[in-house]
């Protein structure tokens, strides 16, 4: 503390703590970079918390829709001509033999077909997908899905995401798409089910 106050004194700055700044300055910007940090991870969970998403001003990944697998899943054709399966992160349509399963299918078809997206991506799944939010324009397509009745929220990967448990709330208040069948299946129970 007296070396700072008599560096400062002669000097007008305090050099010790100005090189331990610019060192914890350059290791932070190196962490932040990195896809493990758990910063990232913390910042994505308090981004969950928030009511009113806004739409993201930098995305990990753009391209063009070549396919649309199902309700929740499509490829991506970055410029590169790198294609990307892309699972959207916190939502499950139901199974296409499942009943809404081909409508689910075709209201993400109508949606992305051959639009270009941008993706912010959240993990990669155990089958090496890419999983993300994905946005055309500025609608979270994401939270489209379930809000027309045609997802349900994925709460045991995306727990505290408000906007989608909101989206989910309206869509059954509104009996959208598959809320307008009486019990309507959760996907997770009918793959279950299809397993016993």
């Amino acid at each position: 503390m007296f070396i700072g106050v008599y560096q400062y004194g002669t000097s007008g700055s305090i050099e010790q703590l100005s090189k331990a700044y610019h060192l914890a300055q350059s290791w932070a910007k190196d962490y932040i970079s990195r896809p493990e940090a758990s910063w990232r991870k913390a910042t994505d969970a308090l981004n969950d918390l928030l009511p009113d998403q806004r739409v993201p001003t930098r995305f990990d990944l753009t391209g063009r829709v070549v396919r649309i697998a199902d309700g929740d899943t499509i490829s991506v054709l970055d410029a590169n001509n790198q294609q990307h399966s892309i699972r959207f992160y916190g939502i499950d349509t139901p199974e296409y033999n499942q009943p809404h399963g081909r409508r689910a299918s075709t209201a993400l078809s109508e949606l992305l077909a051959d639009e270009h997206v941008d993706i912010v991506v959240k993990d990669v799944d155990r089958l090496g997908r890419t999983v993300g939010v994905v946005y055309l324009g500025n609608t979270n397509i994401n939270v489209e899905m379930i809000k027309n009745g045609h997802a349900w929220w994925y709460r045991h990967y995306a727990a505290t995401n408000r906007e989608l448990k909101s989206a989910e709330q309206l869509a059954k208040l509104n009996k959208l798409g598959l809320w307008s069948r009486e019990n309507p299946v959760a996907p997770w129970d009918w793959r279950r089910g299809e397993r016993e």
